[in-house]
């Protein structure tokens, strides 16, 4: 229904808005101001000499003001200022106005502001919201098409499941990120635990409660509770029903259940085990970092031996130990299970608006961000690992992407898994499990019972999304 009154929003502002096209005015947090200094330098002149074939060159289009909205912390607010402040060096004619936040209302915001026909000329985007965008894809560039994108240095399966809606390509990928696990290595060695260990989460249990049994204090895991991305239901139900039976528990249409109900009690039993048996911090506790895991005082006292998250969080976690205390590892499977395919994502895309008053300019400024070099130096990893081969290269190159980093994308790279169904990024639909794994948790429900209920309500759910 949600997704319906949207559409109907979105088409209703069309005629409107395809006649004012976007507004230059900046309404967000602060603007970066175009350098004053007319002199070119060797970089200035490699940029524009990638303008050579004609195509477009953003110097000829006159005074230009674009508006580029995104979320994230202050370290990727600051590289992203950096970059467009590097890009309006050489092309003093651009004026790039940022319009940044927390993710916490991102959505609400730009949603609306497409609704009204104010949406930003540029966009970070999240392919969760790619079934928002189903019927109104052609509110974006489509960078397939566009002569002034190189799609070539991109991962083609970047592109196909995580940008591209009803065969448009709507952004370009920002990142590429692997999943794994972040290791204390000092608490591994105080307990004679190899760091190498590709653990099932049965061996877990099995070494977390002698763990904890020897020694009240220490954890061998902590996990949080969680929103509809991270915490109890992706990185341990989910991610056990996978490995276990080498599908996910949704269909890819996310119409059906497909799980059996053994399995799910089978899932919902290692969840519950992880909790009584000590293994796991108290979830109650470790709810308190939620998406800050790297702040929680076990972790850093060394009385947590790992959890579980992408390589975007990599250095918070090493930064958060003392030197040389922090490894890398791959995620937990299942025991006898059917799949030990990792999880690689491109999570975020950058679109650029087909309403856009400066498209040409836009769509010239998102490929330089995205591919070149310089760029892909000044916004260093703070969105996770860049997914242009120039722009990873160049960052290696530099040495700004880690050992650990590269370890983790090598595991994920060479057996990836296959991309999680959109279904199971719902909030409706993650609401109901989160709760049904929070009172198999705290002792509320048996694992027999959580199973029932999710086969129920969940299907139901489901259905009324469908209907």
């Amino acid at each position: 229904m949600k997704k319906r009154v949207f559409s109907i929003a979105l088409t209703a502002v069309m005629g409107i808005s395809l006649l004012s096209g976007c507004g230059n005015s900046s309404t967000g947090t602060t603007a970066s101001q175009p350098s004053s200094s007319g002199n070119s330098t060797a970089a200035e002149s490699e940029m524009e000499s990638s303008e050579a074939d004609g195509k477009f060159d953003p110097a000829s289009a006159g005074n230009v003001t674009l508006r580029f909205a995104w979320w994230g912390s202050d370290a990727r607010h600051e590289a992203t200022l950096a970059a467009i402040d590097r890009y309006m060096e050489v092309y003093p004619n651009v004026t790039i106005e940022g319009e940044y936040q927390g993710y916490d209302g991102y959505q609400q915001k730009l949603m609306t502001q497409f609704a009204g026909g104010t949406e930003p000329d540029l966009m970070q985007l999240d392919y969760v919201w790619n079934p928002q965008w189903e019927g109104q894809e052609t509110m974006f560039v489509d960078m397939e098409e566009n002569d002034l994108v190189n799609l070539s240095g991109f991962q083609k399966q970047a592109l196909s499941d995580y940008m591209t809606v009803n065969g448009r390509v709507i952004g370009l990928p920002m990142n590429t990120s692997g999943f794994g696990t972040m290791i204390d290595k000092s608490f591994f060695d105080r307990h004679g635990l190899d760091v190498n260990t590709v653990w099932t989460w049965e061996d877990m249990i099995e070494a977390g409660k002698n763990i904890h049994d020897e020694n009240p204090d220490d954890y061998l895991f902590a996990i949080e509770s969680g929103t509809t991305t991270g915490g109890i239901s992706p990185f341990v139900l989910s991610a056990y029903i996978y490995s276990k039976t080498g599908h996910y528990w949704a269909t890819d249409d996310g119409t059906k259940v497909q799980v059996t109900e053994e399995n799910l009690t089978q899932a919902f039993d290692i969840l519950q085990q992880l909790f009584t048996s000590g293994t796991a911090q108290p979830l109650g506790e470790a709810s308190l970092f939620t998406g800050q895991m790297e702040q929680n005082p076990k972790w850093i006292n060394g009385q947590i031996g790992f959890t579980v998250d992408w390589t975007a969080t990599v250095d918070k976690y090493k930064g958060s130990l003392s030197e040389g205390s922090f490894a890398v590892g791959q995620p937990p499977f299942a025991r006898d299970g059917d799949n030990q395919n990792i999880q690689l994502t491109s999570a975020m895309g950058l679109g650029v608006s087909a309403r856009s008053n400066n498209v040409d300019t836009a769509t010239h400024f998102a490929n330089w961000l995205m591919t070149d070099p310089e760029a892909a130096l000044l916004l260093g990893t703070k969105r996770s690992v860049p997914n242009n081969s120039a722009a990873l290269k160049a960052l290696e190159e530099d040495g700004q992407v880690s050992k650990e980093i590269s370890q983790m994308l090598e595991w994920a790279t060479a057996a990836p898994a296959a991309r999680t169904p959109m279904i199971q990024t719902n909030s409706e639909v993650a609401d109901i499990i989160k709760d049904i794994c929070e009172q198999v948790v705290y002792g509320k429900m048996t694992p027999e019972e959580a199973a029932l209920k999710f086969l129920t309500d969940v299907q139901a759910k489901l259905d009324s999304l469908h209907s």
